[in-house]
C-alpha cells in the first residue's frame, strides 16, 4: 500500500512491503520504501507506538530487502 508519509525531511510517498508481528501481539515491524530516498526502512513498533525507524544502511552502503526483513523478524522475536 502506498500512503503519504510526513517525515522531518519532507512529505513523501511511502510503500509498505512486509509486516511482521510478535506472537504475543505486542510488537510489530513494517518494512517499507519511500519515494524520494533510496534504500529500505523498518518501523519498529511496541504496543502500537513507533519506537524507532531504521534505515537499512551501514557506512553509506544500502542493504537489501532481505536484510530489512531480517531486522523486522529480529525485532518481533525480541532478539533486540
Amino acid at each position: 500500500m502506498t500512503i503519504p508519509c510526513h517525515t522531518l525531511r519532507d512529505w513523501q510517498m511511502r510503500t509498505d512491503y512486509h509486516n511482521f508481528y510478535s506472537e504475543d501481539g505486542s510488537r510489530e515491524a513494517i518494512v517499507f520504501k519511500t519515494s524520494n530516498e533510496d534504500g529500505w526502512f523498518v518501523d519498529l513498533l511496541e504496543d502500537d507506538v513507533v519506537v524507532e525507524t531504521r534505515k537499512m544502511e551501514t557506512d553509506g552502503v544500502l542493504h537489501s530487502e532481505q536484510y530489512a526483513e531480517d531486522c523486522a523478524e529480529n525485532w518481533v522475536m525480541f532478539i533486540f
